[in-house]
């Protein structure tokens, strides 16, 4: 089962608290949006531009309200998720695990506004990056 699989916390709530946590350790700057596609937070820290995106499932005008109830379930569920990540993620930070460009690398946003992840995943999925990858034999 997921990670907060049954939470009840709204959405709402869970962004208000990630806005908390970003604020306690130091973010110059929040921000939030949604697509029908992805919800997005984005934050600056220390002169970088971090963005998180979470795929949205597909919703349909004809949607039951069970499927409804269903998706509002995911959506929650994601948000606590996302949560969970980025206060890890702080947490490695602040205890001297690791350091925050590190930790963030994949979701630091570079001048063509996109992030290091959206550059370099698709490079290593085509072998393109010239690293090999855990289970690769070449």
């Amino acid at each position: 089962m997921p990670y907060a699989a049954t939470t009840d916390v709204p959405v709402v709530r869970t962004r208000a608290e990630i806005e908390r946590v970003l604020i306690k350790h130091g973010a110059e700057g929040f921000a939030y949006g949604w697509t029908k596609d992805f919800d997005k937070i984005e934050f600056s820290w220390n002169g970088r531009h971090i963005r998180f995106l979470l795929p949205r499932p597909k919703r349909d005008t004809g949607d039951t309200p069970r499927q409804i109830r269903n998706l509002e379930q995911h959506d929650r569920q994601r948000w606590r998720a996302l949560l969970l990540v980025v206060k890890a993620k702080l947490e490695a930070v602040e205890s001297g695990i690791s350091v925050f460009e590190e930790e963030f690398l994949a979701f630091i946003v570079m001048q063509d506004d996109r992030t290091i992840g959206e550059h370099l995943v698709p490079r290593l999925k085509e072998g393109t990056l010239g690293v090999k990858l855990l289970g690769e034999s070449k």
